[in-house]
């Protein structure tokens, strides 16, 4: 399952570990076939009394490994013994090499730590709440990742190719990750979607992302659904079913008439939202029922404790026009988004203070 320390089901691992079974079983049937063999022939030769059958499975034993401890039983006075105990000696030579090697490789390519990680990985992507399910990582996805990545926050990918996993992983680190189909149940059951705050779906085909947002939903209805759409013709469908639209293609040329048009503005938005060495970013908080400030004036929240924390809006969700340059008269309600420029610490400390997440 796991190819490298947090990927789930990885394919070389589980080739290796069946081969492991295979040798395993082959063994097992040298063992209990030379052990009914020599008890078989025992009968046979109607010898009285008859061979034991731990006896037989001793001689086996010894005859596989070759220590030279001698004949415990009396294969010289038996027709066809000897003759039997060489074929368990050839037959039973290259098994027991096959499962040795195997197991060599096993241990020594890592798989047995892989096993425990992988034990540890799964109770961990098991404990989490309120994570995000990143469907597919290649181009769109990959860049969705970058900024997963940068808020620190938990999450979990899936995606069908392993190797691209890896590569992601070399670049960013571990992190968890299933190989599989993102549309199958249990691909999303082992992400934890029951628990999940929502799934960012960026497959590149627009039916294959209907079919995450359809399966998600079944699921998990009040999962939040953002979903990649290359056509704007196919996006109607996926509002229906509850789906937050992105076009790339759209904003791709909205983005390439504003970088004409106001470039300083765009380069501006550019560092706070994706420059890693900008410490300034623009965020959201979303204050909670119980938050202290529900029901006070924004000048009770004293922002200037923060440092450098400017708050640019309030979104309210029972209004559509968002409070821009809010006064600090406003009265903060419970379920507004406070709209935040400030350093990443700052928000961080503000967030810890009125909107604490729950535990």
């Amino acid at each position: 399952m796991i190819a490298a320390p947090s990927i789930i089901q990885g394919k070389s691992m589980s080739i290796l570990r069946h081969k492991l079974i295979f040798a395993g079983l082959l063994l097992a049937a040298v063992l209990i076939g030379g052990s009914l063999g020599y008890y078989c022939l025992a009968l046979l030769a109607h010898r009285h009394p008859y061979w034991p059958m731990v006896d037989c499975l001793y001689m086996t034993i010894i005859t596989l490994t070759t220590v030279g401890f001698g004949e415990i039983i009396d294969v010289a006075n038996v027709p066809g013994a000897r003759l039997f105990t060489v074929l368990i000696l050839l037959c039973g030579l290259g098994i027991s090499a096959y499962f040795i090697s195997t197991l060599t490789a096993f241990l020594v390519e890592g798989e047995l730590k892989n096993v425990f990680w992988r034990k540890r990985m799964k109770e961990k992507i098991g404990r989490l709440k309120g994570h995000i399910i990143l469907c597919g990582v290649d181009n769109v996805g990959g860049n969705v990742l970058t900024e997963l990545f940068s808020k620190r926050g938990d999450f979990v990918v899936i995606d069908h190719d392993e190797n691209l996993i890896l590569r992601l992983q070399k670049k960013y680190g571990n992190f968890p990750a299933i190989i599989g189909d993102p549309s199958h149940d249990n691909c999303l059951r082992e992400a934890g979607i029951a628990a999940a705050a929502g799934v960012i779906t960026t497959l590149g085909d627009d039916k294959d992302n209907l079919c995450v947002v359809v399966t998600c939903k079944a699921l998990n209805p009040n999962l939040r659904m953002i979903s990649r759409c290359n056509s704007l013709d196919f996006a109607g469908k996926l509002e229906l079913l509850g789906a937050e639209v992105v076009v790339p293609s759209f904003i791709g040329g909205l983005r390439m008439a504003s970088q004409m048009i106001r470039p300083r503005v765009v380069r501006y938005l550019d560092a706070m939202l994706r420059d890693r060495e900008c410490v300034f970013r623009i965020e959201e908080v979303r204050v909670p029922p119980s938050s202290p400030v529900v029901g006070q004036a924004i000048d009770s929240l004293n922002l200037d404790e923060f440092g450098n924390l400017l708050l640019l809006a309030v979104i309210n969700e029972g209004n559509p026009h968002p409070v821009y340059n809010p006064p600090r008269s406003y009265i903060v309600k419970d379920g507004d988004t406070l709209v935040l420029q400030a350093e990443v610490e700052a928000v961080r400390r503000f967030q810890e203070r009125y909107a604490p997440a729950r535990n």
